[in-house]
């Protein structure tokens, strides 16, 4: 990890188009950042990048946001921006908002929210107007949701990148230390054309089917049991029957909505929780197993390289 300043920050950001400044006033030489950045242009007009950061001071920063498609999303720890009239915070634990989609039609600025000692991980994609007029719209392989999107300003889409990007993004962070160059800068336009087809099925996925109202409380309560780890011991049948529902129709209202089964939501969230009992507090390899609920260390150290591809003795590294 690199230690910034706040102005070796503000020429990072003004080398890549931006234009980075506290609200209130700093000395250059103070360090305001403590990470690690990296950025990919490719020449088709996409924009990877990648930031492993701590926080080292309280503040708000505005910065210069470049016209297209930006996709932002985090891998672990927690960020605050504001938008114009509105203000998110991001969450990579289970239940959070970790990703934002957003388009704009000329630059503009937006603000960051810095807390001290704060970290995040996280991963960004920019989509140019350029590579949209040439791979989407010359082509006439613009549907109408997207061209609607793309025309308006700080137009801003409710999007979560899928379970298989986010493993792939985990693999790449923990893998590139390892590849050459050539073979890291071949893995990763690979992962940036994968991730603007997720994004660009977010903005033409149809409406949502709308449910029952009972079934939609339904739907809400159990996300809230399985983040919070109470259903823990409940088989799905239990599940219905204390939510007022039956099994068959709360499993395939939650497949509707999340793309998985209750099964699997839960199965992720667990090692989830596990990855980051490693990584954030120094669990070992037998606690973190048992955090994520599984009696034989083989079967734990399986699923979690099923999902994270890798083993979780690298997970520190």
């Amino acid at each position: 990890m690199t230690v910034f300043t706040c102005g070796q920050l503000s020429d990072v950001a003004h080398n890549l188009g931006g234009n980075l400044h506290f609200q209130r006033e700093m000395p250059g030489e103070l360090p305001v950042l403590d990470g690690e950045q990296q950025v990919q242009i490719l020449g088709d007009g996409l924009v990877l990048y990648f930031s492993q950061s701590r926080d080292l001071v309280d503040a708000s920063s505005q910065n210069r946001l470049a016209p297209g498609i930006t996709a932002a999303f985090l891998l672990s720890g927690e960020a605050e921006v504001s938008l114009p009239h509105q203000r998110l915070h991001f969450d990579a634990r289970p239940g959070g908002q970790r990703a934002m989609l957003v388009n704009l039609t000329d630059a503009d600025q937006f603000q960051r929210h810095w807390q001290c000692e704060r970290q995040e991980t996280k991963v960004c994609l920019s989509i140019t107007p350029g590579w949209l007029q040439h791979f989407a719209f010359a082509s006439q392989l613009c549907s109408d949701n997207l061209l609607r999107f793309s025309r308006n300003h700080w137009q801003n889409l409710p999007w979560q990148p899928s379970a298989e990007i986010l493993q792939r993004a985990h693999q790449l962070l923990a893998r590139d230390a390892g590849l050459p160059p050539l073979l890291q800068r071949l893995q990763r336009e690979s992962f940036a054309l994968d991730l603007a087809s997720d994004i660009l099925r977010g903005i033409d996925a149809p409406p949502e089917k709308r449910l029952g109202n009972h079934l939609e409380r339904c739907l809400l309560r159990l996300r809230g049991w399985l983040d919070s780890g109470e259903a823990n011991d409940l088989s799905i049948t239990e599940m219905a029957r204390q939510l007022g529902t039956n099994p068959v129709d709360l499993q395939n209202a939650f497949r509707s909505r999340n793309g998985i089964t209750i099964a699997a939501y839960l199965r992720r969230r667990r090692l989830e929780q596990a990855y980051h009992a490693i990584c954030q507090q120094s669990l070992s390899i037998e606690e973190a197993a048992s955090l994520a609920g599984y009696e034989h260390l083989s079967s734990f150290s399986a699923a979690f390289k099923r999902q994270y591809g890798f083993p979780p003795s690298q997970a520190r590294q």
